[in-house]
C-alpha cells in the first residue's frame, strides 16, 4: 500500500505524447481535420490538443528545440469502434493500412500523416 502512494506522487496520470513533425502549421491543420480535434493550447514550438482531460497530444516543431529528438515516438489512439474509425479515415482521403487482429479481440491498423510518421489504431472488439 505504501508504495502504490509513493508511485502517485511521482506519477499523477497526466500524459502528454509528443509527435515531432517538420511543418508545424501543416501538420497542425492535418491532425485537426483528420482527428476532428482543434488545438486548446500552444507554445511557439508546439500545439496540444487534448484528448481526455489526463491526456494531450502535443505536435512539435522539432527543428526549433533541437536536431537530437527522434523524429517521432509512436502515437497510439484507442477506438472504441476500430472499423468506424478506418472508414472514416479512408471517407477523408488517408491511406490507411488493413485492419489487422493480431491477438483475441485486439485488432489495429496504422496510417501515416503528411511526414509519413506511421499512427496506429486500435480497439478491442466485443464479440
Amino acid at each position: 500500500m505504501i508504495e502504490a502512494s509513493v508511485h502517485n506522487k511521482i506519477i499523477n496520470g497526466k500524459v502528454v505524447l509528443w509527435h515531432y513533425v517538420e511543418d508545424l502549421s501543416n501538420a497542425v491543420e492535418w491532425y485537426s481535420n483528420i482527428l476532428g480535434m482543434k488545438p486548446t493550447s500552444n507554445i511557439d514550438v508546439a500545439y496540444f490538443f487534448n484528448i481526455n482531460e489526463n491526456t494531450k497530444l502535443a505536435i512539435s516543431n522539432r527543428f526549433k528545440v533541437s536536431e537530437s529528438l527522434p523524429k517521432s515516438a509512436t502515437l497510439d489512439l484507442q477506438s472504441d469502434d476500430i472499423f468506424e474509425t478506418h472508414r472514416i479515415l479512408k471517407e477523408k482521403g488517408v491511406q490507411v493500412e488493413k485492419i489487422e487482429n493480431p491477438i483475441f479481440n485486439y485488432h489495429e491498423f496504422y496510417f501515416s500523416d503528411l511526414e509519413n510518421n506511421q499512427i496506429r489504431v486500435h480497439g478491442f472488439v466485443k464479440e
